[in-house]
């Protein structure tokens, strides 16, 4: 997670085109962008699925909340979230109107 998959892949592919070996270095360049793509793809469904908000609040909720509390507002600030709209879907409070943290199953449940 410190150096990430860039950290390693395109010191990977340097280091092999200096070397000579150009098939290796475009084979390990495709294989880097390919992992890109999909993890910025798959990755904000994956995390919004699993606590229940719409991908796009949830990167959103991680990026504000780090930039403010640090790591704690990382994790803090989606669970926050997570936790009002489960409150607010049960009736407990009444924050929002019931599709405003447009979760997983928001379209479903019309």
């Amino acid at each position: 997670p410190v150096l990430g998959t860039g950290g390693i892949m395109i010191p990977w592919v340097i280091l092999s085109a200096l070397g000579g070996d150009l098939p290796r270095a475009l084979a390990l360049l495709v294989l880097y962008v390919i992992i890109t793509v999909i993890r910025n793809i798959i990755e904000p469904r994956i995390v919004g699925a699993q606590i229940g908000l719409h991908p796009v609040l949830t990167l959103m909720s991680m990026f504000v909340g780090n930039h403010l509390f640090g790591i704690v507002g990382l994790f803090g600030l989606p669970i926050l979230l997570s936790l009002l709209r489960y409150l607010n879907d049960n009736g407990t409070i009444s924050l929002f109107p019931a599709s405003a943290l447009g979760g997983p199953d928001t379209e479903t449940s019309r």
